[in-house]
């Protein structure tokens, strides 16, 4: 998953004289964090989105059905709101909007692991065709989901400053209501 702000953060010295730093600078990091993760996430959904759709359609060819993409599209906001059909989010929310960027960036590494074929021409896809996107796509999820718990983990470091700072009055809460 290309992404040169992410692999920045990601960096062993992106963290280096934390404790040193001015909380602006912490907050304007974990803010930075923030905004990857939520480019993590939406990325992690769109692939996601589109497993579920191949593993629906591997699903009924196996069982000899026919899935009608139109109407699977259809109930593709129904599919997204099943709790059952969610994976662990590792708890965080998706931040208030997406950045245009962010989602050209997202829509582009999914298009590179789909190539020429997304779920649109699943239907007149070959069975091993279908699996070998399914297969691409799963590893994408799997490398996504590890680059955003690493990034949790410089996230959840410079939270625990930031509370440090507050606990040990090095920080002032005061200061945040002005």
């Amino acid at each position: 998953m290309a992404n040169r702000h992410l692999d920045r953060v990601l960096q062993t010295h992106y963290l280096e004289g934390l404790a040193d730093w001015p909380i602006e600078e912490i907050r304007a990091h974990r803010a930075e964090c923030q905004r990857l993760e939520d480019a993590a996430s939406y990325l992690r959904r769109l692939v996601q989105t589109r497993l579920d759709i191949l593993g629906m359609e591997l699903r009924g060819r196996a069982v000899g059905e026919d899935v009608d993409l139109g109407e699977l599209i259809e109930r593709l906001p129904s599919i997204l709101t099943d709790p059952a059909s969610h994976r662990n989010t590792g708890g965080r929310l998706l931040g208030a909007e997406l950045g245009e960027d962010q989602e050209r960036w997202a829509q582009s590494v999914v298009g590179n692991c789909c190539g020429e074929h997304d779920v649109e021409s699943a239907p007149e896809m070959s069975v091993d065709k279908l699996k070998s996107l399914a297969d691409c796509l799963a590893d994408l999820e799997l490398h996504v989901s590890a680059e955003r718990r690493k990034l949790h983990d410089v996230f959840d470091q410079l939270q625990a400053e930031l509370v440090q700072r507050y606990k040990t009055g090095r920080a002032s809460v005061d200061r945040l209501l002005q």
